[in-house]
């Protein structure tokens, strides 16, 4: 069992090639982009877990964007990229779980495939924390990977905890895959402040949720 850092790290030449070529994430991405586009506000955007950068690829207008990844190579391949020329990026290698939301900061927080490494507590910490940074009229844009049943999400919860206590590690701190319901995550935003959570969009595996102030 790898270090989510260090998984990520070797994932990050090829990630690419696998989201779009062979997993076929295109349209996911577009999708992506048309919820960034819909928002009113977007001077000042968050995209936590960016990676290389897929999601950045789709903000096509002038604005302000921090990109948070915990894998550094990811973020080499980020930087060698030519995104917007308008778009002013600031690049930062942290975890999610150190990151200083601050208050009222930004119109759009973003993420992609990311926050299903985290248990339901640190979700609701992270999701209120993205509650307050948001300014008046934010939007919190949130597509994951869901578990199909309230028994397999269980069911990978209680063998990710074995594995974690096994180990001495800190929960998330491990690659493991540890997806919420669909019914559970609208809960979750629901106590951390979030009470008009949109489902905009819905895949086998997958939901695309727009979440209000």
């Amino acid at each position: 069992m790898k270090k989510i850092d260090e998984y990520f790290d070797e994932e990050a030449l090829l990630h690419d090639d696998k989201f779009i070529k062979e997993m076929g994430m295109a349209l996911f991405y577009d999708e992506i982009e048309n919820q960034i586009n819909k928002c009113s506000q977007k001077s000042e955007i968050l995209v936590i877990g960016c990676g290389t950068g897929l999601e950045l690829e789709r903000i096509k207008f002038a604005c302000n964007v921090t990109a948070l990844d915990i894998s550094h190579v990811m973020l080499e391949q980020l930087l060698k990229k030519n995104f917007y020329p308008e778009m002013n990026l600031q690049a930062i290698c942290m975890s999610v779980l150190d990151f200083d939301f601050g208050k009222n900061k930004f119109d759009i927080i973003l993420t992609c495939y990311t926050l299903h490494h985290f248990n339901e507590e640190q979700k609701v910490k992270l999701y209120s924390a993205i509650h307050g940074s948001l300014k008046s009229g934010g939007v919190f844009i949130n597509g994951d990977t869901i578990a199909q049943s309230t028994k397999e999400q269980v069911t990978r919860m209680k063998e990710a905890n074995t594995i974690y206590r096994q180990q001495n590690a800190l929960f998330s701190s491990l690659h493991i895959d540890v997806p919420l319901t669909k019914e559970n995550e609208v809960a979750l935003l629901s106590n951390a402040g979030f009470h008009h959570t949109l489902i905009e969009k819905e895949w086998t595996n997958t939901v695309l949720f727009r979440c209000l102030l």
